[in-house]
């Protein structure tokens, strides 16, 4: 898939951000963000971007890998992070 970007932005609790902006926040290049587009793990007006793209810097860089393996750990996470919820819930169901 070919992106062609004019401009990009997100909006999280800081506000809205550009692409630009979000790089510098996160520790990434715009092409490292675009990848992570490319690949699924990180889209324009996603609320949580600043935080996804500053966890995929800190996999980039802590464990020296390739964004395609930092994309596979964001998608990993993420439904860790949903079974997680899931159990929590059904927790508090089994106890009512």
């Amino acid at each position: 898939m070919k992106l062609e970007v004019t401009e990009l932005n997100w909006v999280d609790d800081d506000g809205e951000c550009s692409l630009i902006e979000l790089a510098e926040r996160s520790r990434l290049s715009a092409a490292e963000i675009l990848e992570l587009i490319d690949c699924g793990v990180l889209w324009p007006g996603d609320p949580r971007a600043t935080t996804v793209a500053r966890t995929a810097a800190r996999l980039r860089d802590d464990f020296e890998i390739d964004l395609q393996g930092v994309a596979l750990a964001l998608t990993l996470l993420k439904r860790i992070n949903e079974l997680e919820t899931e159990l929590v819930q059904l927790r508090v169901r089994h106890a009512l």
